[in-house]
């Protein structure tokens, strides 16, 4: 069993100790400086030492005193921190968040503005996954779908559509191929990622190009992976243009083909609630926050009920 002593006690020591004085102490406490006085003479006698020396100007910490008082300040301290953080995971809302992978490290994670979240206590739990979940199945708040249909939620709306590329590292191949049909994509290592929509077999049959016999191929299930093969400069990688712009614009990636893909039914990024999610005011704040870092001029789409 614990041998505690009286927590009214350590209060008013640590008070007294930190000002120098029971008449300090007391004031911060609101209450008297008896009251100070008698709590500090109660957890003396459970310590069996005295805390401090009373001198006719005022306290003085004895040794045992100091080293109480070390000890003491830093468990309150830790109380107080506990407290506090105890308090605040209370209070704070945890919205769930499924968004693919590629797009959450690449896209919205530079983009989150945490003071804002912090200030309207809002936290956010990820599943990072390119399946279409059940919002109300996995208890899920929101969710950016890549997908070509559009969402049948209440709440949707299109951030972007998907403009794919073929990019490669500089030194992979000595200048880009002029197009689709250059004799050179025959010795090249084509990387794709099985769970995009546009692969680059449909992408050649668009352009009326047969694959080629005994092309090299790389697959990965996850887009990150596809561009860090092309930055380490396996081959040339099929992947989506706003995943890769500062690895184009830091000259780390170079555009490898000038090519043209599918123009109808074009995936996109939809980020999508509905109605019983939105009637939460956190869930109405992070949709309308996650909106406001795509261009206005995308329209908003919500049916009517």
């Amino acid at each position: 069993m614990r041998s505690l002593p009286p927590l009214k006690g350590i209060i008013y020591f640590e008070a007294s100790a930190r000002l120098q004085s029971f008449k300090l102490a007391a004031e911060e406490l609101f209450v008297t400086p008896g009251a100070v006085s008698h709590q500090i003479q109660t957890l003396e006698e459970f310590i069996g030492q005295k805390l401090f020396i009373r001198q006719h100007r005022g306290i003085k910490l004895t040794n045992a005193g100091i080293r109480y008082f070390n000890r003491v300040s830093l468990i309150l301290k830790d109380l107080d921190q506990a407290t506090t953080d105890v308090g605040f995971v209370t209070k704070t809302q945890k919205l769930i968040v499924s968004i693919p992978p590629t797009l959450l490290n690449k896209w919205l994670l530079p983009r989150l503005n945490y003071t804002y979240l912090t200030d309207n206590a809002i936290a956010i739990v990820f599943i990072d996954t390119i399946e279409t979940l059940d919002l109300n199945k996995e208890n899920i708040d929101l969710s950016i779908r890549y997908c070509i249909e559009t969402p049948t939620e209440k709440y949707h709306r299109l951030l972007f559509q998907e403009q794919m590329i073929a990019v490669c590292s500089p030194n992979y191949i000595n200048k880009p191929l002029d197009d689709l049909a250059d004799e050179r994509l025959a010795s090249c290592t084509l990387i794709e990622t099985t769970n995009r929509l546009i692969q680059w077999d449909l992408v050649l049959a668009n352009n009326n190009i047969k694959p080629y016999s005994n092309q090299s191929k790389i697959y990965f299930q996850n887009s990150m992976h596809t561009i860090e093969a092309a930055i380490q400069g396996i081959g040339i990688a099929f992947v989506n243009r706003l995943f890769v712009e500062s690895y184009l614009d830091q000259g780390v990636l170079i555009e490898a083909i000038d090519m043209t893909v599918m123009q109808e039914k074009v995936p996109g990024y939809y980020l999508v609630s509905n109605y019983e999610k939105m009637q939460n005011p956190a869930t109405q704040l992070l949709y309308k926050e996650i909106e406001s870092y795509v261009n206005n001029d995308i329209t908003t789409v919500i049916f009517d009920n």
